[in-house]
């Protein structure tokens, strides 16, 4: 093992305020005090994970203490920059908040507090993650930072300014510090890579910056560790894929071109890909979700808004977005988020990711802007078939022909609407391929029609009808189109009736459930009881009279 070989983020951790990028809302403000001599005596850094907190309070240490400061350019020469840039400054106290949390501990420092600097010109502490800190300690900690010694100053730092008291934010010059642009976050590799002597895809750092999420720290440990993974090879997004277990740009570029495209087969079979590879689903749904965001910001115009891309992905996300209307990517996004807080809730997430393919092809999104006509707006405007009429006579009559045996489809209606006057289970039944027909005829989607085909009909208790699907998936969509079922039936037995839904094995659990029910109803019988007084038995079957 090399004992001299450095991380990325500390070998290339900001030595001065020019290095550090991103942040020039806290930099500049820093920079002009030291110059007038107007230092604060307590400072809150505020900011996600990764961004520069406790650096730019390492740098603020050393342009207060240099040998040749306070300045705002420190030599990183001295002795007092380099003992603080390798933490071992008697002058600079770093302390872990969420291990030094007590009230004993800020008690030590309150007492340590009155001591001049050892070496420089002021002693700093710096404490981060301050939010950890008890009640008990904030309150021993509040006159401190309201009136320390002039040669004291602190700088707090949290990823949680919410949980630190009003008291003590009171008390602080307050700064925040922002997440890291993507783009920021790549010139940053580009610079590293080009000290290190690295060879790289551009798209492979969009990739890295992309799982950074914001934070600089983390996007210099991925791009450490997709080097040594890389041995010395070219860093391509294929061998960054591999390295973070992430589903390839590729994979997704297609599922997304099925979707876009309406290509319904190439989808289900991206989705058996993604889920047979094992890939983490929730993080292949952010990755879905950030390119129809990225689509959806292009069709507006502002590209500006879009993050963690290169040129070539730039291009291509172009000429998908070109593709697809503003109103469908909407719909797309909206669609996919839903199935994203659904995956925590179910056991068959391959099944709800499915369904999200078939949601998201074309069509569906006006489908369900419009919603289902009305039974009024169908009646008047859209004619029901007629509700006994053979095929053949349809087939081979024209329709002036019908015209002219109007009276004898009339009496056929009657005598059809006779028998129905109840709608049984038998009837239902003998008559669903006419369902089937009518929703074929509709030109309803074919899943519609495979679902229909394969459904079992429970019972028919008017006004309920109970449907069950074969599986999830053919469940779900019977459920989706449940107004176009209920609207056919209405024109097959002229009766509007309830259609309730249910999966094979939801049905078969509620039976199983309602038999144990009525079993026990049965013990509790008080005939049952006095008979049990007589004779010895302990189990009651129930059998229903037919």
């Amino acid at each position: 093992m090399d004992k001299n070989y450095l991380v990325f983020t500390r070998k290339w951790r900001p030595k001065t305020f020019e290095e550090i990028t991103g942040q020039g809302q806290v930099v500049l403000p820093l920079k002009r005090a030291i110059e007038l001599n107007r230092i604060m005596h307590a400072y809150l850094f505020s900011g996600p994970r990764g961004v520069g907190k406790t650096t730019t309070a390492r740098v603020l240490a050393k342009s207060l203490n240099c040998e040749k400061g306070p300045t705002i350019s420190p030599c990183n020469t001295c002795s007092m920059c380099r003992e603080i840039a390798e933490g071992n400054s008697m002058d600079v106290i770093e302390i872990d908040g969420a291990s030094n949390r007590g009230i004993d501990e800020i008690r030590d420092l309150r007492e340590q507090v009155g001591f001049g600097a050892a070496r420089g010109r002021y002693k700093l502490y710096i404490i981060d993650e301050v939010h950890m800190l008890t009640k008990e300690a904030f309150n021993a900690l509040l006159k401190t930072l309201e009136e320390p010694p002039a040669h004291v100053i602190f700088v707090l730092a949290t990823t949680d300014p919410q949980k630190i008291p009003q008291t003590i934010l009171s008390r602080c010059q307050h700064f925040r510090f922002r997440r890291m642009p993507s783009g920021v976050i790549v010139e940053n590799l580009k610079m590293i890579a080009g000290k290190e002597s690295i060879d790289f895809d551009e798209e492979a750092l969009y990739m890295i910056s992309k799982a950074a999420d914001g934070s600089m720290r983390d996007g210099q440990r991925i791009f450490d560790q997709a080097v040594t993974y890389a041995r010395n090879e070219k860093l391509t997004t294929a061998v960054v894929s591999e390295m973070l277990g992430e589903i390839e740009v590729e994979v997704l570029n297609r599922l997304m071109e099925a979707v876009v495209y309406g290509n319904v087969k190439n989808g289900l079979s991206g989705i058996e890909k993604i889920f047979g590879a094992g890939y983490d689903l929730k993080h292949f749904l952010r990755d879905f979700i950030s390119m129809l965001r990225n689509m959806m910001v292009i069709k507006t115009g502002d590209e500006e808004l879009v993050e963690n891309m290169g040129k070539e992905e730039a291009e291509y996300i172009k000429k998908l977005s070109g593709d697809t209307g503003a109103a469908r990517i909407l719909y797309m996004l909206k669609k996919t988020i839903a199935a994203e807080q659904l995956l925590d809730k179910t056991s068959l997430p391959n099944i709800v990711l499915e369904v999200l393919v078939m949601e998201l092809m074309p069509g569906n999104e006006t489908r369900e802007e419009n919603g289902p006509a009305p039974p009024e707006f169908k009646e008047k405007n859209v004619p029901s078939a007629p509700p006994a009429v053979k095929k053949q006579d349809t087939k081979t009559e024209p329709e002036k022909k019908e015209e002219t045996h109007q009276p004898a489809m009339i009496i056929d209606s009657i005598e059809e609407e006779e028998k129905i006057s109840k709608l049984t289970l038998d009837i239902v039944e003998k008559r669903w391929e006419n369902i089937i027909d009518r929703a074929r005829a509709k030109g309803k989607e074919e899943a519609l029609v495979q679902a229909l085909s394969s459904a079992g009909i429970a019972s028919c208790e008017e006004p309920n009808l109970f449907i069950v699907g074969e599986n999830p998936f053919l469940t779900e969509t019977l459920r989706k189109n449940i107004d176009e079922i209920r609207g056919i039936i209405r024109e097959e037995f002229k009766k509007d009736l309830k259609v309730i839904i249910y999966c094979k094995e939801e049905y078969k659990k509620r039976r199983e459930v309602k038999e144990e029910v009525m079993e026990e109803e049965a013990k509790n019988h008080p005939v049952v009881k006095e008979l049990s007084k007589f004779f010895d038995f302990t189990d009651v079957k129930i059998e229903r009279k037919k």
